[in-house]
């Protein structure tokens, strides 16, 4: 029997979905809506083993599961409806989401690497699935859990900047501090890249903190084709809007409590939440953290830039004084 799969990699973590049912990549609407832009880069071709698989099922009706225990349940903002669930039964995780032309429940094994993906017919179209069907909204669930579960990582509402030396820079904060602005100035006004404006993974890896984009992003795309990136992070910068460009560096406990409201907590896992606290401590006692205050305009990009500047030549004097 031939078999349909297909690879993604996101940061660094290769996942391997595959189905006896016909893959198709893209729906004429989402090639309309330009989807296939978000999505391409994160496709992958090479050779290593996928840590995470996922076998699609196309069904006529979703299995009925009894007996299982209620995790999590969120809510749609538009209209009040149920979003997606996270239930439990046995040693077995059950996703489920009942939106509207899109419903479909997976079965996840403990180890959160094993999973079976229960998908409805298309309509007009037949046995068939696309992997858009997987990446939004459950493939993100599953890697903010699988990450966490094992101390590999944490998801961040944040801005991620690879700049020109290479280096990363993540800039954070509440919801109407800035983060679509930054974005914006950063890849308007610099040769930069924008990983993402909104979800940015971070991952410690052989004892260095690094960032990398994903597919989620949140009201700014022009900067779609380099989200595949990641870069070492420098520096993370708390942000918000001020009558002009001002910076401070702030505390351990200072910064996490800022670093904490830009998190996506696991609440239904208590191993997996301590995990991302305990990594999110580790990150702001590793990396220097700053208070950032800025004007919307391009000066905010050569303030930062400056910062790098100044920090290196403060650090070359002290090598030549200890020399002497």
């Amino acid at each position: 029997m031939k078999r349909y799969s297909t690879k993604l990699k996101i940061a660094d973590i290769t996942i391997q979905m595959q189905s006896k049912f016909l893959l198709e990549q893209f729906s004429e609407e989402e090639r309309i809506l330009q989807v296939e832009e978000r999505y391409n880069n994160f496709f992958y071709e090479g050779k290593d083993n996928p840590e995470i698989k996922i076998e699609v099922e196309i069904v006529k009706e979703l299995p009925k599961i009894t007996g299982a225990k209620n995790l999590f349940t969120t809510i749609h903002p538009d209209d009040n409806s149920k979003n997606w669930c996270l239930l439990k039964k046995d040693k077995t995780y059950i996703y489920r989401t009942l939106l509207e032309d899109k419903e479909q429940q997976m079965l996840i094994n403990e180890d959160l690497n094993q999973i079976i993906a229960y998908l409805l017919p298309k309509k007009h179209k037949g046995q068939c699935w696309y992997p858009t069907d997987l990446i939004y909204d459950f493939l993100q669930v599953l890697l903010i859990n699988y990450l966490a579960l094992r101390k590999k990582g944490i998801f961040t509402h944040s801005v991620g900047i690879k700049d020109l030396d290479g280096r990363g820079l993540l800039f954070t904060g509440k919801s109407g501090t800035g983060k679509t602005t930054t974005a914006k100035l950063w890849h308007k006004h610099s040769r930069a890249m924008v990983l993402n404006d909104d979800r940015i993974i971070i991952r410690k890896i052989k004892g260095r903190f690094f960032i990398y984009g994903s597919p989620w992003h949140g009201e700014f795309s022009d900067y779609l084709t380099s989200r595949i990136e990641s870069a070492p992070l420098e520096k993370i910068f708390f942000i918000y809007h001020s009558p002009q460009n001002t910076v401070r560096q702030i505390s351990k406990k200072e910064a996490f409590g800022f670093l904490y409201p830009a998190l996506f907590p696991t609440f239904w896992d208590k191993e997996c939440l301590e995990n991302i606290v305990l990594f999110s401590q580790n990150l702001v006692q590793s990396i220097p953290c700053y208070s950032l205050g800025f004007v919307n305009n391009r000066k905010v990009i050569e303030f930062v830039r400056d910062m790098n500047y100044k920090n290196l030549h403060t650090l070359r004097l002290k090598k030549m004084k200890d020399v002497k």
